[in-house]
């Protein structure tokens, strides 16, 4: 009798460390980004496309000649780049992370440089993008910004933060009337060494084809935002939105329609900002 319970103990001891085992592979469970020919993807012209659910990682660094990087357009989608950088040859084109249509999306993690938007997030839901150093170029805009730090359209429950930002002509660029909702908390956003290339630090505006509105309802607070000729801009169809407790170095003003804000008769909200003159030099 003593031998039976000692295995039947010992049999439920087991299959408890199986089903543990087991527990964790799936919790542990995620697919490494590898190019097709080995270890390293190196200098390709394919993007890569996420239509997956799942956890993903990058292995090494992505860069591609032309065109978009990575392309999400699955939910539930974890991206760690792990370190690695996204990167273009063709400098002021195409877009580094593109999220697209996607709900339940996390970004992180890595290097993001040289794209025309090097991270877009459009028409999705619950998007995380966190800890990305994202390096322009300081090229010239062309009609408008060539590069952008991170670029919101249409898109809610989007949360943007402690990213850093650098030598872009628009740091974080949230468009369309279907925005709302949107945190932009704690990244340090700062213009390149020319300040004539150095157009705004954040930017609210309506998205092209959509109308006059603009982003609603969003909380942008403490970001550091210097070397930009305006630290943020705000449409005049971009209602209820609140800047607060962000520090503004910015060549010519904090705010660059500041009528927009409720002490002028606007409706979006700011409170406790910080805001300074920098002279327009330029940087070596």
């Amino acid at each position: 009798m003593m031998n039976k319970k000692i295995f039947q103990i010992a049999a439920s001891l087991a299959l408890v460390f199986i089903f543990g085992q087991l527990g964790f592979a799936q919790d542990e469970k995620e697919t490494v980004l590898k190019s097709p020919g080995g270890e390293s993807y190196g200098r390709q012209n394919r993007t890569i496309e996420i239509n997956r659910s799942g956890n993903y990682r990058l292995a090494d660094d992505v860069a591609v000649r032309n065109g978009d990087g990575i392309v999400i357009t699955a939910s539930n989608v974890n991206l760690n780049l792990n370190g690695y950088s996204v990167t273009t040859d063709n400098a002021g084109t195409g877009r580094g992370i593109f999220v697209s249509g996607a709900r339940g999306v996390s970004v992180g993690n890595g290097k993001v440089s040289g794209f025309n938007s090097n991270v877009m997030i459009a028409n999705s839901f619950n998007v995380n993008a966190e800890s990305l150093q994202i390096i322009g170029g300081g090229l010239a805009p062309n009609n408008g910004p060539t590069e952008v730090g991170v670029q919101i359209v249409n898109s809610r429950a989007v949360f943007v933060s402690r990213n850093t930002i650098s030598a872009v002509n628009l740091g974080i660029f949230v468009r369309g009337g279907n925005s709302a909702g949107n945190r932009i908390f704690e990244n340090t956003i700062v213009g390149g060494n020319n300040p004539a290339n150095n157009l705004l630090g954040i930017c609210y505006n309506p998205a092209a084809g959509g109308g006059t509105i603009g982003p609603r309802g969003d909380n942008i607070y403490n970001n550091h935002i210097a070397r930009f000729n305006y630290a943020i801009a705000i449409s005049a169809d971009s209602l209820h939105n609140i800047f607060n407790e962000n520090t503004l170095a910015s060549f010519t003003g904090g705010f660059r329609e500041p009528s927009a804000l409720t002490e002028n008769g606007g409706t979006n909200i700011s409170d406790g900002n910080l805001s300074t003159t920098l002279p327009a030099e330029v940087l070596q």
